[in-house]
Formats: structure tokens, C-alpha cells, sequence
């Protein structure tokens, strides 16, 4: 599928075929608002035809002042001379508000680029969901009807300049001979950035526009237009260090060979899953907590039973529930405000091991306290009830300092990113 949005007259090619028109110069066609003027100009300039030199500076100067006039196909071309570099130093920042207006007015190919650099992370924040904002935008304005996870998609897509649908053809086992018009098409748009970058090697870019056109698929046996002038051929590089793996399949294999730099070893994180064996300094402080919980609800606990006793019976009679057995109000006290509070500080299978030994404690105080023998106190209940929670905080002490202690959270800085936009949506 090609690109219709530029017009033809943006690969070099006059509508009328006419190679002898007479063309004024920038300043002139500007005044006079010539917009039609200030294309052929610059693809004069561009190609050396009608009588001008070929100077990149000169049609980028036509360009410029065709996208003030408001041409979205101007201002797409202009972008791409100040995002290659070469008649102009190269400034990412003024590319990419370039690209952004020529998106907003039309241009295909515009949003396809800015949805690749989102995509590669170039200029701007890896954002994938940004890239695919702008990739819906150009499929629509392209007439693309498939479903964007069918293979139609991704080829017409791909064949657009999508380095994102480029490289899911690559991964899917394409063929060399498939591919390389669809690595040509994305370099145009973008990905050539990613890789010169990651080959720390910048490329012959006398003509932005006219690589972009040449990426173009052409029918088979076609010759290019006779007006273009083709540029010349760039120099081998030393192949890239570290790029993506379509583009090393792709790479001369004659290019003398760079060796990649040794990767830095990534620190070691340490797992989450498995806590510490020993952690004494934790546990004694999750001990203090869970002794605060238990004294809490243990002064809580009498104080209700002590209200119910000589407040609420003397009144009511009975209470609901428990009747007038008030006794039941000080274990159920030790149970809601004692035990279920310790998961705040204590791991969940920390405090049911705990919950277990206490209730066999106090059933030990129960028997302890039959036999006669072993009367500590004169309730039998109250003896069952102080060996229970005895056995509850001895067992959250030893398996807190153990490891059975929840860590401290530790607070994320909130990641800032480099590169902010007002607005992303086309």
C-alpha cells in the first residue's frame, strides 16, 4: 500500500513534466504567496533541475517558507531536514515540533514518524501508548479498514514506515528479500535515528525528503523518475554494536566488524520472597506493638465487662447475646482488639502459629488449674485466659525476631520523565 497523502511533486516529480520553468527566488515567491512556487523550488534545489544547483540549504529555505504558508507536506519535509542533520546542524526539538504541526495538518507519513519516535523512545519518553495514538491517526488517514492485530494491518502499517509493524514482521520470520523495502520505508521514518544512535555512526543524509521518497515501494522492473537525480551512494560504516536484530540481518556483510562494548553487570536485587532468618531488631519492635495491642484490649475488656456489670444489668436485666454472663466479654475483647490487629505488624501465618500455641496454653492453665496443684489465680477461667495470652505474645516474640515480622515499606520516588507534551492526541 503507498502513501497517498504527499503529493507526487514531493518525490521530485513535476505534475506537468515541464523541465524548463522559470522559478524566482524565496523571497519573492513568499511575498507573493506563491505556495505551489515555493514546492517546485525546493524540489528544484533538491534535485538540480529547472536551472538551479542542488543545495539542500536552498530547498530547505523553500520549504521553511512553504510551511509557514501553511502547506502540511512543507512542514513534514522541513522536519525531516532538521531531524537527519547535514544543510542544517541536527536539532531533534525543532524536527519533532515540526513533525507534530504537519501531523496536525494532515501529513500521513508526519504521524507515522512521531508514533515511531514515541515507540523507539527518541526525543521523547518511551511511550507506547502515545505511539499508538498516533499510529490509529495515520492508519485512518491511510484508509487502512483491517483490524490492527491482523497480519493485513500489520503489513500495510508496516509498509507506511511503522518501525513497531516492521519489526513484528521481522520477528515473525519474514523474508530477507520482504523485508529490506519495509527497513528502507522505516529508517525514513525514524528508525534510521534508532540505529544510527545505537551504531554511534551518523549517515550519508544529503537529502532527507529524498530518502524518504526512495523508501517508497516502486512496481517491479520500475524505473525512478527521470527529474530525481539519485544521490550518491553513502560510504560502508562499521556495522552497529548493538541494534535491533532485524537491522543486523540486513547489514553489509562486508562491513568491517566493531566489537560491542562489555555490558555492566546489573546489581543484584534481593528477593522479596524470602524474608530474613533473623531479624531481632524488627521483632522486638513488633513485640512492643503487639504487647500496646493486648494491654489495649485487655483495659478495654474490663472496663466493659466492669460497665456491664454494675451499669447496663442493673438497668436492661440481661444483655443481648450473652445474657448475664458477662464473663465472655473480656476473651471476646482480647480476641477483636488483641489478636486481629497483630496482622498490621505481623505476617498473616506468623499470628495464626501464634493464635494456635495460645489456645493451647490456656488450655494447659485449664488442666494446670483442675488438678488442684497448680492455682495460680482463684477463677479457673481467668488462670485459662492469662496462660493463653501468655503463650500468644511468647510465641509472637520468638517467631518475630525469626523472620515472622512484616518489613518496613520503603517509599518510591516518583519517577520524572525528561520529555513532557502539552497535548498528544492528533
Amino acid at each position: 500500500m503507498s502513501d497517498r497523502t504527499a503529493p507526487e511533486r514531493d518525490e521530485g516529480v513535476d505534475a506537468d513534466g515541464d523541465d524548463e520553468i522559470e522559478l524566482a527566488d524565496v523571497t519573492t515567491l513568499r511575498t507573493r504567496g506563491d505556495l505551489e512556487g515555493l514546492l517546485a523550488l525546493a524540489r528544484a534545489h533538491r534535485t538540480g533541475t529547472h536551472g538551479k544547483a542542488r543545495d539542500m540549504k536552498s530547498a530547505l529555505d523553500a520549504y521553511v517558507a512553504a510551511a509557514e504558508l501553511g502547506s502540511a507536506e512543507a512542514e513534514h519535509s522541513a522536519a525531516l531536514f532538521y531531524l537527519a542533520g547535514g544543510p542544517v546542524p541536527q536539532d531533534l526539538k525543532e524536527g519533532a515540533a515540526r513533525l507534530r504541526s504537519a501531523a496536525e495538518k494532515g501529513s500521513t507519513p508526519a504521524k507515522v514518524y512521531l508514533g515511531n519516535l514515541y515507540e523507539l523512545g527518541i526525543h521523547y519518553a518511551k511511550d507506547a501508548e502515545k505511539a499508538d495514538v498516533w499510529y490509529r491517526a495515520a492508519a485512518r488517514a491511510a484508509q487502512i479498514k483491517d483490524a490492527p492485530d491482523s497480519p493485513e494491518y500489520v503489513r500495510q502499517m508496516a509498509e507506511l514506515g511503522s518501525a513497531r509493524d516492521f519489526l513484528a514482521l521481522s520477528e515473525s520470520g519474514a523474508s530477507k528479500e520482504e523485508l529490506e523495502p519495509l527497513l528502507r520505508k522505516a529508517k525514513a521514518h525514524g528508525y534510521g535515528l534508532r540505529v544510527r544512535e545505537a551504531g554511534d555512526a551518523r549517515p550519508s543524509m544529503t537529502d532527507p525528503v529524498g530518502a524518504g521518497a526512495d523508501a517508497r515501494p516502486r512496481p517491479s522492473g520500475a524505473e525512478p523518475p527521470a527529474s530525481v537525480t539519485p544521490a550518491p551512494a553513502p560510504t560502508p560504516k562499521a556495522a552497529p554494536a548493538k541494534t535491533d536484530a532485524a537491522a543486523k540481518d540486513l547489514a553489509p556483510k562486508d562491513a568491517p566488524k566493531k566489537e560491542p562494548p562489555k555490558p555492566k553487570p546489573s546489581p543484584k536485587k534481593p528477593s522479596r520472597a524470602t524474608p530474613s532468618r533473623f531479624t531481632p531488631g524488627l521483632g522486638l519492635v513488633a513485640f512492643l506493638y503487639a504487647s500496646l495491642f493486648v494491654g489495649a484490649a485487655a483495659g478495654a475488656g474490663y472496663a466493659l465487662t466492669e460497665g456491664a456489670k454494675h451499669l447496663l444489668l442493673p438497668r436492661l436485666g440481661e444483655l443481648p447475646l450473652i445474657k448475664t454472663d458477662v464473663h465472655y466479654i473480656l476473651p471476646a475483647s482480647l480476641a477483636l482488639f488483641g489478636v486481629i490487629p497483630q496482622l498490621l505488624v505481623y505476617r498473616a501465618g506468623t499470628v495464626a502459629k501464634a493464635f494456635v500455641g495460645g489456645a493451647l496454653m490456656a488450655g494447659v492453665g485449664w488442666a494446670a488449674w483442675g488438678t488442684g496443684q497448680a492455682m495460680f489465680v482463684a477463677s479457673r477461667g481467668a488462670q485459662s485466659l492469662a496462660f493463653g495470652v501468655a503463650g500468644f505474645l511468647a510465641l509472637l516474640l520468638a517467631l518475630g525476631v525469626a523472620g515472622g515480622a512484616k518489613p518496613k515499606r520503603e517509599k518510591k520516588k516518583p519517577s520524572v520523565s525528561v520529555w513532557s507534551d502539552v497535548d498528544d492526541e492528533p
